[in-house]
């Protein structure tokens, strides 16, 4: 079988299915396979991302669910709208940095991608999107510039979400630079940072404590997961003394709920919620559902 066969397969199954659909990522791995651009569409304006076979889990949600963390993306791209530089932490394959360009033309978006892999996956959906690659680094954030072991716990033929920095057993291991944003950035453009998100797999306070001087003077909207009940004290403990109050997003239902303690939400057997992951902190007004 070849690859128009494959495709046309997946497209077939895609049409006998609803507009919206919450396959796992497990799932997903046995449907038929597709290779090319999938429109993504984020209820404020759409992008294309590239996906080879089942080798983008974002681009593969995307394709078969119809949407890839629908309330967070749509409220990410709303924030986008207001302007300012925007920085997205953990960029991946760039559904977070597409989005934000898509809804504003003309916002500065500055991703930050240390995997190689999903750099090149990166700079090509930006391209083909129209955007420039200019303000994409293959970079980690962290606490301070330093170099270091970087996992990822999959081949490399598939564009992983879920490396890490430090060195893990059973995971293929590379070095990469990190940077504090503090020193990153001029202080006059400190202050025109107005929305940050952050994938981080837990060391959401590490870049966080990288970038107390923008903190202090933009209090940007923070987006982040949260996925350890030590990161999220963590980061609630540094962002709380800026101010910021925490919202939890439900991805399924479209809410957006004000909470006090930020902390992973978990089903009966002890696992994490998929579509209660995201977090937005805001000093001020909060977003709206």
């Amino acid at each position: 079988m070849n690859i128009e066969e494959f495709n046309r397969n997946a497209l077939a199954k895609r049409k006998e299915l609803p507009e919206f659909n919450t396959f796992s990522i497990q799932e997903l791995g046995h449907m038929p396979t597709y290779w090319g651009w999938v429109t993504c569409e984020t209820g404020i304006s759409n992008f294309q991302m590239f996906l080879g076979g089942s080798d983008d889990g974002v681009a593969l949600r995307f394709f078969w669910n119809g949407c890839f963390k629908k309330t967070t993306l749509k409220t990410w791209s709303s924030y986008a709208k207001q302007g300012g530089i925007i920085l997205d932490i953990g960029a991946h394959t760039g559904s977070y940095t597409l989005a934000a360009l898509s809804a504003n033309h003309a916002a500065t978006v500055i991703a930050f991608e240390p995997h190689f892999m999903n750099y090149a996956r990166l700079n090509m959906n930006l391209r083909a999107n129209g955007f420039q690659t200019e303000n994409a680094f293959m970079l980690a954030v962290g606490r301070r510039d330093e170099i270091l072991p970087f996992t990822i716990k999959t081949g490399l033929d598939y564009l992983t979400t879920s490396g890490s920095l430090g060195r893990q057993e059973s995971g293929f291991v590379f070095n990469v630079q990190t940077v504090a944003l503090d020193n990153f950035f001029p202080d006059n453009a400190k202050s025109e940072i107005k929305l940050v998100k952050i994938y981080a797999e837990g060391l959401e306070a590490e870049c966080l404590s990288g970038m107390r001087s923008i903190l202090e003077k933009s209090k940007p909207v923070v987006f982040f997961e949260c996925v350890h009940a030590k990161s999220g004290r963590e980061v609630q403990s540094i962002l709380a003394g800026y101010g910021y109050q925490f919202y939890e997003v439900g991805e399924l239902d479209g809410s957006i709920t004000r909470v006090e303690v930020v902390e992973p939400r978990l089903d009966t057997q002890g696992n994490i919620l998929e579509y209660r992951k995201n977090r937005i902190a805001t000093v001020g007004l909060g977003p709206a559902a």
